[in-house]
């Protein structure tokens, strides 16, 4: 047995309470067949009714409150802020876990919605930012994919880090590197400076009219331009004390990694089923 129901009728329904309907309901303004799924129907030939739930005004998740018992599987839209963290209530619609209040905030994701997963392939609608060619994508996706501007690849994400737009960059870029090599203009504004050890008057030796050898830079047999065929030892004249210049050589140009600690996920865009 199907029943139908006018809005005015619904009044008339719950007024007798004495009467156990057995049946399949639809509460509607217009005639039509009724969901065989369905216990209770709810619908408005014009299409544009809502059904208001219960509107009550809890005190925290742990308090059955207005309600005498915890009863589960209970939906109740929640019209107060009360209660303490974490256990504190705001307006919004509720159902009732059997022990406790659990408010339903479910967020679907968006075409281009991006996040990170330990997850390491796609997955209900969300796809793997590993640079791969657009087209290999399915229908839909590749479509989407193209509306955000993603023509020919997805951007790769391996082993980098998500960076806010400065407004210059184009979205979507790859850039950076996590280690630097500093150079001479990185360096603080430091100006080194030195001399050697003052060694005091000192002299060199020279040997004079040496005798002819290869040895001493003569060819054996030829004459030496000195008439004094005598070896004599001298010294050069003092110069007396100075100093000798410095050079300084730094570092090893060895690059600086300028990664931090960090945990390592995999990146995804969301382009839907």
């Amino acid at each position: 047995m199907k029943k139908y129901f006018s809005p005015i009728s619904v009044i008339t329904l719950i007024l007798l309470t004495s009467v156990q309907a057995k049946s399949q309901v639809k509460i509607s303004n217009s005639s039509g067949t009724v969901n065989t799924e369905s216990i209770l129907e709810l619908e408005s030939s014009s299409n544009n009714k809502g059904f208001l739930l219960t509107r009550i005004a809890l005190q925290s998740t742990t308090s059955a409150s207005p309600l005498t018992a915890h009863s589960a599987g209970m939906i109740v839209y929640n019209t107060a802020t009360a209660g303490s963290a974490p256990n504190n209530v705001t307006p919004g619609m509720y159902y009732n876990s059997g022990t406790s209040w659990i408010k339903l905030s479910a967020k679907a994701p968006k075409i281009g919605d991006i996040k990170n997963g330990f997850q390491t392939a796609d997955h209900k609608g969300w796809y793997l930012l590993n640079g791969r060619v657009v087209s290999t994508l399915a229908t839909n996706p590749k479509a989407r994919a193209t509306a955000l501007g993603f023509t020919t690849n997805l951007p790769d994400a391996t082993d980098r880090f998500l960076k806010n737009t400065g407004g210059t960059d184009n979205l979507a870029t790859a850039s950076g590197t996590d280690n630097f090599t500093l150079t001479q203009a990185n360096l603080p504004n430091v100006t080194f400076t030195g001399t050697t050890n003052v060694t005091g008057n000192h002299t060199h030796t020279y040997t004079d009219n040496p005798v002819n050898s290869a040895t001493n830079g003569v060819v054996s047999g030829t004459n030496n331009p000195i008439s004094d065929t005598s070896s004599v030892n001298d010294n050069t004249t003092t110069d007396g004390n100075h100093t000798h210049s410095l050079s300084f050589t730094l570092g090893s140009s060895q690059p600086v990694n300028i990664q931090p600690n960090n945990i390592v996920t995999n990146v995804f865009i969301y382009l839907g089923n």
